[in-house]
């Protein structure tokens, strides 16, 4: 979340990165020192905030309402989605299919080079009542999936703490798994995606899926490929019915280019943590602003202290993730190394600061003047 900080003290500002980012990069390197005698180390990842899955579990919950993405990311991630990405999602032509007894509405789609997202909302067909959840939740208590289950669970006149096999037995209606998600071919996979639900208080169910892009295989129009998939659950043994419904459809979507570019200038090479930094560059686009990092990693180098950069505004604010909830790092190349991050801003920021940390302190870079300060360690505990 964004500090709300009247008096600046840039000293207490920075703060060193997350235990889900160091978490993930260390498994993700992890195979790197056992590799040093090979010359290419292919690695890629990108670090889904860990948080995600408890966030969107969390979803509040509100009468009449069937909440999208920009619901999710302003309310629990303390994420703004940009005026541009919202005018985006919201303008999203709906598009329905029917897959047996269910009804899959696209509600809304964005995509750039980088980040393919959409939400589905799951219903059924006919009006017909029925419960709906995820792969494999069937065993699970309604109020597992949080707030917003607990809430759902209530509405229908139920004990949270009731299974959803125990609920359809005692709403005398079927269970259904249900899923509806991106599946985009491989030739544009970018390392990850997420998926999740929440329930809403008219029965359906929205299913949020997003994916990275390979942004070399990234052309004007991208082919969303759906995964969309019903089965029955069979009460008595709490498992699937034989017959597993799917269908595969496609849209197309325009991807979104960026609207403007920002290249920073480096008085001199930089090393933090045995990396020397080599180049910083950003993509303003609908989702925001995408900042590229370059590195030369030295035979010291330390990854797993190091982490990732974070960002703060000209205030000593640090920016909270951007709308793809994650951290790119790419050592395909090493030792060259390459990161890239995602802020929700409308436009470019006249001042930026890059915060980057190693034994000696918390480094921040300045920019576009290029000054450095250098914090202690000790300061970032206070």
């Amino acid at each position: 979340m964004k500090r709300d900080m009247k008096e600046i003290d840039l000293q207490n500002a920075f703060w060193p990165m997350t235990d889900e980012c160091h978490d993930r990069l260390t498994t993700a390197l992890s195979g790197l020192r056992e590799e040093q005698p090979v010359k290419r180390f292919t690695a890629r990842t990108v670090l889904i905030a860990a948080c995600i899955i408890v966030a969107l579990m969390a979803v509040a919950y509100a009468a009449g309402q069937i909440f999208g993405w920009n619901d999710f990311y302003s309310i629990f991630y303390g994420t703004k989605v940009p005026k541009a990405a919202v005018e985006i999602l919201e303008s999203t032509e709906k598009q329905n299919f029917v897959v047996g007894p269910a009804a899959f509405t696209v509600q809304q789609l964005y995509a750039d080079s980088h980040t393919a997202m959409a939400s589905v909302k799951i219903s059924m067909a006919d009006g017909s009542r029925a419960l709906m959840t995820m792969s494999g939740s069937q065993y699970d208590s309604i109020d597992a999936g949080g707030e917003n289950g607990k809430k759902y669970a209530e509405s229908l006149g139920l004990d949270p703490s009731t299974n959803w096999i125990s609920a359809a037995e005692e709403m005398n209606c079927p269970l259904y798994i249900m899923r509806g998600i991106l599946d985009l071919d491989s030739d544009y996979w970018g390392g990850e995606a997420m998926e999740d639900v929440l329930y809403n208080d008219d029965g359906s169910m929205t299913y949020y899926s997003m994916q990275m892009l390979d942004s070399k295989k990234v052309g004007d129009e991208l082919p969303l490929k759906f995964f969309l998939r019903v089965a029955e659950v069979d009460l008595q043994t709490g498992e699937e019915k034989e017959e597993v419904l799917i269908e595969r459809p496609e849209l197309n979507i325009r991807v979104s280019k960026p609207t403007d570019t920002v290249t920073y200038s480096l008085p001199e090479p930089y090393t933090v943590s045995g990396l020397t930094l080599d180049a910083v560059y950003g993509e303003l686009t609908p989702a925001g602003l995408y900042l590229f990092t370059d590195f030369t990693a030295r035979e010291e180098a330390d990854m797993d202290a190091f982490g990732c950069p974070q960002w703060f505004d000209a205030d000593g604010n640090e920016y909270p993730w951007g709308l793809n909830l994650s951290y790119d790092i790419n050592v395909d190349n090493w030792p060259k190394v390459s990161m890239m991050g995602l802020i929700s801003v409308d436009s470019i920021p006249e001042k930026l600061i890059m915060s980057m940390k190693d034994e000696t302190g918390i480094h921040n870079l300045s920019l576009p003047d290029g000054s450095i300060t250098i914090l202690p360690l000790e300061e970032e505990e206070e």
